[in-house]
């Protein structure tokens, strides 16, 4: 696994740049650092495969707003979120 971003401490202090290549042992030091989730760099996706991810994310997204059509707070986030996946998928 690949870190996507750098991972910074709760001070602001890198612990990891991003591109270094996680380890078992760098793992385990994170868990005592109370770090609970980082970014992992994705491997390269052919374009078959960028499209089925992208359709099961907007599958999600379906199953998460079945309750709409939605107004106020909940639509403006529901737009976003949709606007969000649609620039990632370009």
């Amino acid at each position: 696994m690949t870190l996507a971003d750098d991972l910074l401490d709760k001070q602001g202090h890198v612990l990891l740049p991003a591109g270094v290549t996680l380890t078992a042992g760098m793992l385990k030091s994170l868990a005592q650092h109370s770090v609970q989730q980082l970014s992992i760099a994705q491997e390269g996706m052919s374009e078959q495969e960028q499209t089925v991810d992208y359709q099961k994310k907007l599958d999600r997204l379906a199953i998460l707003f079945r309750q709409g059509p939605y107004e106020g707070p909940t639509g403006t986030l529901q737009e976003y979120i949709y606007n969000y996946r649609r620039a990632e998928a370009e």
